[in-house]
């Protein structure tokens, strides 16, 4: 592998006209976390002369309007669940997900804003699907919320959460991502910050930016080590990539009373 590569994930969750994209070297270093405009985010992506890049989203609208959602909905086959339609596959396994509709029309602002990322970088020479993972410029996609709870092996708390933020900060530190621990900023935290209302949480990231690093941490995967991601669905054009070699089939919440 080409050790100048990189990997990088990107969010729309700020926004239809905004992305958040991180970058890892091979090394699982952070080269950046950057919230860009759609066009700045082609410019910075397609600049780089090998680049895997995760997009934490449906790359197209979803092209069967048959979905099976019952338990016997998908079939194993190796390392690749072959379902009537992938996100299905995810969400029958308890993990909440939102779904894409067939007609792009009908999707939210920020889901389209990924369809435009996905045409633009497919002209610019991306290829997406699991055996295109060794070409320079190599698009898949991918849904945070799952990529956290099959890493955690449990659902995430919530992604806007501060114990939601940290868990995924967390993880992301367990899975050798070189990031500040996120627990230092808790033990700065006093009584005198919160009644002050002067809380600082800077080491702690946004969830935007961790939803990015985990799209980021399964394009590195994806390349580094194949043998351990779940694609899910048929249709190389309508593919979903996770970071963990067999699925649960059930996901279950995370024991906290808050």
């Amino acid at each position: 592998m080409d050790s100048n590569r990189i990997f990088a994930g990107v969010d729309c969750s700020a926004g239809a006209r905004r992305l958040t994209v991180a970058a890892l070297s091979h090394r699982l270093e952070v080269k950046y976390i950057r919230e860009l405009s759609m066009e700045d985010a082609m410019e910075e992506l397609s600049g780089f002369s090998a680049v895997s890049v995760a997009v934490g989203g449906p790359l197209r609208p979803n092209p069967s309007s048959a979905v099976d959602e019952s338990p016997s909905g998908g079939a194993r086959l190796g390392k690749t669940v072959w379902a009537r339609e992938p996100e299905a596959e995810i969400r029958r396994r308890g993990i909440s997900i939102r779904r894409s509709p067939t007609a792009e029309e009908a999707a939210p602002a920020a889901m389209r804003a990924i369809f435009q990322l996905a045409r633009e970088l497919s002209k610019r020479g991306f290829v997406e699907g699991a055996t295109a993972r060794e070409s320079p410029r190599f698009l898949l996609s991918t849904r945070p919320a799952a990529c956290a709870a099959v890493l955690l092996e449990r659902l995430p708390f919530g992604r806007a959460t501060l114990e939601g933020r940290i868990q995924r900060q967390l993880l992301l530190i367990r899975e050798k991502v070189a990031l500040p621990d996120p627990m230092d900023s808790l033990e700065e935290m006093t009584a005198h910050h919160l009644l002050s209302g002067r809380l600082s949480l800077r080491g702690i990231l946004k969830r935007e930016e961790l939803d990015a690093l985990l799209a980021a941490f399964t394009a590195w995967r994806a390349v580094c080590l194949p043998e351990t991601v779940t694609w899910l669905g048929r249709d190389s054009n309508y593919c979903i990539c996770l970071p963990t070699k067999e699925l649960l089939d059930k996901y279950i919440k995370s024991d906290y009373h808050g």
